[in-house]
């Protein structure tokens, strides 16, 4: 199983938070990514879950679109910024059983969070860094067991805007 992690692209200064939609230099981040990647690497991404705000299902939106992913979208309601990782990465860790891939939209910290935790079993911060618009992708090394919650995963890829400039 692959996992990608987006973070949102830049969003426009405005309230409420959850409304705020993608700036101008938002969607054009994203649509570089898009075009960056290889559309190949997204064709086993059965679902992607995205936060309920503005900003995350636009870039869920725009980056599917111009990747041709053809995955079902999923309002995700508990990846929010202030929402629990650990919750996550056990729902994660009970879906790797199936073998297809998942991509996630969503925000910082949680996203620093979710990959610390699958990487090393715990949040830290630090290890991966998401600026707006960076990519990620987890690979499933071994499944999860009693001794290790998660599984274990492996970072394949971070691509970060500040690459493509």
């Amino acid at each position: 199983m692959k996992l990608f992690l987006l973070r949102h692209a830049k969003a426009r200064d405005t309230w409420p938070d959850a409304e705020r939609e993608l700036a101008k230099a938002g969607r054009e981040q994203i649509e570089k990514l898009a075009s960056a990647v290889d559309s190949a690497q997204f064709c086993d991404v059965v679902q992607v879950w995205h936060s309920p705000y503005a900003r995350a299902e636009q870039t869920a939106r725009i980056f599917t679109e111009k990747t041709f992913m053809t995955a079902q979208f999923v309002p995700t309601p508990a990846i929010t910024p202030e929402d629990n990782p650990y919750d996550t990465a056990r729902i994660v860790a009970s879906l790797s059983c199936f073998g297809k891939d998942l991509m996630i939209v969503s925000h910082n910290p949680f996203l620093e969070n979710l990959a610390d935790i699958l990487l090393a079993g715990h949040k830290r911060g630090g290890r991966v860094v998401f600026g707006k618009c960076t990519l990620a992708c987890l690979s499933l090394e071994e499944p999860p067991t009693p001794d290790r919650e998660y599984g274990l995963w492996a970072l394949d890829f971070l691509i970060s805007p500040k690459i493509m400039r």
